[in-house]
């Protein structure tokens, strides 16, 4: 199998990025809607669960809008890899525990 080429590497780099600022920003919009707006509706178990899957999507975006930043520096096949092994081991930590909110739930 061949490596990706330089146009592949940038695609999978950058292809994520709007979409989660996208999440980041509604997600964002939801917390500040349900605590700002309707604080009323808090008293149902289903829109404090709503407001905390949103608590928890909003590092999750930040990550992916990070991406592959924090991948260290000279790793064969990233583009835009700037960062440090210990930029990667955070991003990984906080990816796995935040991704974990959702099957806990269920």
């Amino acid at each position: 199998m061949l490596p990706p080429t330089l146009a592949q590497q940038r695609g999978f780099a950058f292809a994520p990025m709007p979409f989660a600022v996208t999440s980041f920003i509604s997600s964002s919009y939801v917390i500040y809607h349900i605590l700002c707006n309707e604080r009323e509706i808090l008293k149902r178990l289903y829109h404090r669960l709503v407001l905390a899957m949103n608590f928890a999507l909003l590092p999750l975006s930040f990550i992916s809008i990070w991406g592959t930043f924090s991948v260290p520096e000279g790793t064969p096949y990233y583009v835009g890899a700037s960062g440090t092994i210990q930029t990667c081991t955070a991003q990984g930590f906080i990816t796995l525990m935040f991704q974990m909110t959702v099957p806990i739930y269920y």
